[in-house]
């Protein structure tokens, strides 16, 4: 048992040198002169949040969204195989005709 009353007395002693090291650290420091104490800010009830109202994106937004894909013919230009193809019907129909 005495060494358990021992721990006892230290911790006793512990709590007592850290409550006069408080004491002696908050007397030495000089206290801070409060500027104009702002008023405490309210604390709402709690209500459930909203759902935020998605807003319409901006009509450049709208337009890129709105607007058709580029095609393989709009960027590379006409297809030359088919060209070729159409000019030797109309050949064809031109000596046939």
């Amino acid at each position: 048992m005495s060494k358990q009353y021992n721990k006892l007395i230290k911790r006793r002693r512990r709590a007592a040198y850290l409550s006069r090291r408080k004491k002696a650290l908050s007397e030495s420091t000089p206290k801070k002169v409060a500027v104009q104490d702002k008023p405490a800010r309210k604390v709402s009830k709690s209500v459930p949040k909203r759902p935020s109202s998605k807003e319409e994106p901006s009509s450049v937004a709208a337009e890129v969204k709105a607007s058709e894909k580029a095609t393989a013919a709009d960027v590379l230009g006409p297809d030359t195989a088919a060209n070729d193809s159409a000019q030797q019907e109309e050949a064809t129909q031109a000596t046939e005709a």
